[in-house]
């Protein structure tokens, strides 16, 4: 049996979860986690991760692979995302990935990791440039290699640029070369059937729901998991709710519970309007659904029809 691949996602707060169990259920698949926090262990409330209890016996991976303060990058997603697949399909199932964070997303529709080996030495030479003369510089330096193709946001991002040049250095291709090369490789999962259901909700809706989790997140304790995940790595460190609270015991509690949600919600609100974006630009949707038009039933009937559709 083919394994085949179908995709839940959709914003923070949408509602993934609970149609997940059900939908897993449906397909006879197992769960693979796509969400970038829900990798560390420990990181249990600020990630809405699913308790053990509530998985109604549908094996879930792509949680608590890694300490708090040891980096899980795209790559190790995606070596691990290929593993799970495999084990998958020889137990004749389906797999369910589950989740919101875009780029471990997109790994799954185009290559996304870069294969140039970039000696540390090479980007620390690049990383001091861009300190000792600034971003103009920078850019007059990536420039000099030929033509340039970026966005304007990634053309005014210094860690962007300074990776360009290191690459640069290492390969003395012109930007525009070093990405038509990069996208020229396949991703690894293009072999297998893959399908996206994309779940939405009335921005009033998902707005309301954020403000709920965020309070609800705080009634479960995640100061005090804070606390005791002690030293976290960049990415986990620098993660919505995580970033927050941290900031606010490493400066000595100088503003309110209140005022730390409110910053929360905000954050995670711009996170949403670039998860849309991002859903909308980059990840190839098949079929998409507002959970807000519909009953919960009426919702996965909708969902279940459209994957029947492609032959269970």
């Amino acid at each position: 049996m083919e394994c085949k691949l179908w995709f839940l996602t959709g914003c923070t707060a949408v509602g993934k979860t609970s149609l997940s169990l059900e939908l897993a259920h449906f397909l006879n698949a197992e769960i693979l986690s796509c969400d970038s926090v829900q990798v560390y262990r420990g990181a249990d409330i600020g990630s809405a991760k699913i308790k053990p209890e509530a998985m109604a016996n549908i094996p879930h991976h792509g949680i608590d692979l890694s300490a708090p303060d040891e980096t899980f990058n795209i790559d190790r997603y995606t070596k691990y995302a290929q593993a799970i697949v495999s084990q998958t399909q020889k137990k004749n199932k389906n797999l369910l990935v589950v989740g919101g964070t875009g780029f471990y997303l997109k790994s799954f529709f185009t290559h996304v990791i870069d294969t140039i080996m970039v000696p540390e030495s090479v980007r620390m030479e690049a990383q001091l440039f861009y300190e000792n003369f600034g971003l103009a510089a920078l850019q007059r330096a990536i420039e000099g290699y030929g033509p340039v193709n970026l966005n304007t946001s990634d053309w005014h991002n210094p860690r962007r640029l300074v990776n360009i040049l290191a690459k640069q250095k290492v390969t003395s291709w012109d930007q525009a070369a070093l990405k038509r090369k990069f996208y020229q490789n396949a991703s690894p999962f293009d072999p297998f059937f893959r399908k996206v259901i994309l779940l939405e909700r009335h921005p009033e809706s998902l707005n309301d729901r954020i403000e709920r989790r965020v309070v609800e997140m705080f009634r479960m304790g995640l100061i005090e998991e804070v606390k005791n995940l002690g030293n976290m790595c960049p990415p986990l460190a620098h993660a919505i709710g995580y970033r927050e609270v941290k900031a606010y015991l490493d400066n000595g509690k100088k503003i309110t519970e209140n005022e730390l949600k409110i910053a929360i919600t905000k954050a995670t609100h711009r996170l949403v309007k670039k998860q849309r974006t991002w859903f909308r630009r980059q990840i190839p949707i098949d079929f998409r659904i507002n959970l807000d038009a519909y009953s919960f039933n009426e919702s996965f009937d909708f969902i279940a029809t459209f994957c029947k559709n492609y032959g269970l």
